[in-house]
């Protein structure tokens, strides 16, 4: 072995947790984030309900999940990363700074935070106008969640969470390896922009992108040194980008010619860049538009007509197109198997048609069962083995768990 090749270092064995969220009470459009709650779940935690009504609608483990998903979103976000850090710390996950799985140990966990542009001011109330005075949608700009996100990263990887002598908890400066690398995706929603605003930000934040781990490492002094203001930011701090559907992102208005234009603007960029989209694909979720154009927007059928403009777009499913039962007990897997299909579509044999085509299946795997329903697909198509993401969709999958 040569001298060079003696000094080379190891590439460090990451693991991903694709779809995560670096979310406090003051980002999401709170309404929507009631909205999608176990029906009035909210509402009766906090006491707005007779005691005896509530009683007969919730179980008190509802009433739990509800409570630990408020105390994980009432902290600022750079507490978050910290307590995520802490538990898996003290779950026996991680050791010596390590995450061992399967006797296979990875040297760090790779998060990318998905930011969601909830900035768009005219959108409904779904399904409860009714029930409120002040009907005007609060403005939610994206940039404050840039900056409060930036400012959570820069106190995680300078500070740690501990437990001291007295069994209180408290943050100090970080001894430690840091367990995580956090890399977010920016939220675009089209909609809310002017096309010279979409171009502005994308040479902004993308200009010199090149998806290189290296060059997203090599940024992280400056995440180190983030002082608040996001214009000191360039390219290669956003790892993607994320579209949000139910919330009024058409990905394809072929009725409005200067919303088309402007989705023609992303996908351009992202195929010339090769910046992945990641795009909510569930009938849950944050929803702010009517019920019939939240499942246009999200389902994969309309992000077929993208597709075939731009064959090459890196683009992950989220939630691998999770539906609700039909009559609460039979799986509806539309969507999970217009996935595979656009996955699977070969423009000749062996050559896949949309080569960049991916899922996830966060907000998924709460149980043995979902995890043996998975297998079933994966064991029999190694396409969806070879294109299938894992992500936490923590902390909003606390709303289905304890």
């Amino acid at each position: 072995m040569s001298g060079r090749e003696s000094e080379r270092k190891e590439e460090p064995k990451l693991f991903f947790d694709i779809h995560c969220h670096a979310m406090n009470l003051s980002h999401p459009n709170l309404t929507a984030l009631i909205n999608r709650l176990p029906k009035l779940g909210l509402l009766g935690a906090i006491g707005i309900h007779s005691f005896s009504y509530f009683i007969t609608l919730f179980s008190r483990n509802e009433v739990k999940r509800v409570f630990n998903l408020l105390s994980v979103m009432d902290n600022d976000v750079g507490d978050i990363f910290l307590i995520m850090e802490f538990y898996l710390k003290n779950g026996g996950l991680i050791e010596n700074d390590a995450l061992t799985i399967d006797n296979t140990k990875y040297d760090a966990i790779v998060l990318t935070p998905l930011l969601i542009d909830f900035g768009y001011k005219n959108l409904k109330y779904r399904g409860i106008e009714s029930e409120i005075y002040y009907r005007i949608p609060p403005e939610k700009p994206i940039i404050p969640q840039n900056i409060d996100v930036f400012n959570g990263i820069c106190k995680y990887y300078s500070s740690e969470l501990v437990k001291n002598s007295k069994g209180q908890y408290e943050i100090q400066a970080r001894r430690g390896k840091a367990v995580f690398e956090i890399y977010p995706f920016l939220g675009i929603n089209t909609v809310r922009y002017y096309y010279k605003k979409i171009a502005t930000m994308l040479d902004k934040y993308f200009g010199e992108y090149t998806g290189s781990y290296d060059a997203f490492k090599k940024n992280r002094e400056q995440f180190e040194k983030f002082n608040g203001n996001i214009d000191s930011l360039g390219s290669n701090f956003f790892a993607g980008i994320k579209v949000y559907p139910p919330i009024g992102f058409n990905p394809w208005p072929d009725d409005d010619k200067e919303q088309l234009e402007k989705v023609n603007l992303l996908y351009q960029y992202c195929c010339k860049k090769h910046i992945p989209i990641t795009t909510h694909c569930s009938d849950g979720g944050f929803v702010l538009e009517n019920k019939k154009n939240a499942k246009n927007y999200t389902s994969p059928t309309t992000w077929q007509k993208v597709l075939e403009h731009y064959p090459t777009l890196k683009i992950n499913f989220a939630h691998f197109g999770q539906q609700g039962n039909f009559l609460f007990v039979f799986p509806n897997r539309q969507w999970q198997g217009e996935i595979v299909r656009l996955m699977k579509e070969e423009i000749s044999p062996n050559v896949k048609k949309y080569p960049n085509v991916y899922t996830d299946f966060s907000y998924r795997a709460f149980n043995d069962d979902y995890y043996v329903s998975l297998k079933e697909v994966i064991d029999t198509d190694n396409v969806v083995l070879d294109r299938i993401l894992f992500g936490t969709d923590f902390m909003i999958n606390l709303i289905w768990i304890d």
